[in-house]
């Protein structure tokens, strides 16, 4: 038997508390399920392009989305460091209304680019 089945069931759990809103209590049991998507990601992505041969290779569709996942997942922990390192210690109720306003217009393009397929 595949160990793919299960990695992709291991993957899709840990997901459901990755994205689920959690309180600080909570946090290591997130990132724990962050680190186990992350390696189980990681290990599929290994299966079907051994080596990590062929990623971002126009000619191979599934290492260009292994490779720009991998991407995401870099711009993820970058933004993730930096609002925990910059942006919540300085947190004010002053400056909270121009965050709502950021988050907004990050979501907004979000939007933008998956309903044009960019």
């Amino acid at each position: 038997m595949s160990v793919f089945p299960l990695l992709v069931i291991v993957h899709a759990l840990a997901a459901t508390v990755w994205t689920r809103a959690f309180e600080e209590v909570f946090e290591p049991l997130g990132l724990t399920a962050l680190a186990i998507q992350v390696l189980t990601g990681l290990w599929m992505g290994w299966i079907y392009l051994p080596g990590f041969q062929g990623l971002f290779s126009t000619t191979n569709p599934i290492g260009m989305l292994v490779g720009v996942k991998l991407l995401l997942l870099a711009g993820t922990a970058a933004l993730a460091l930096h609002a925990r390192l910059r942006l919540i210690p300085n947190l004010t109720d002053a400056n909270l209304s121009g965050l709502v306003l950021h988050i907004r217009g990050i979501t907004a393009l979000a939007i933008a680019f998956w309903w044009w397929g960019l």
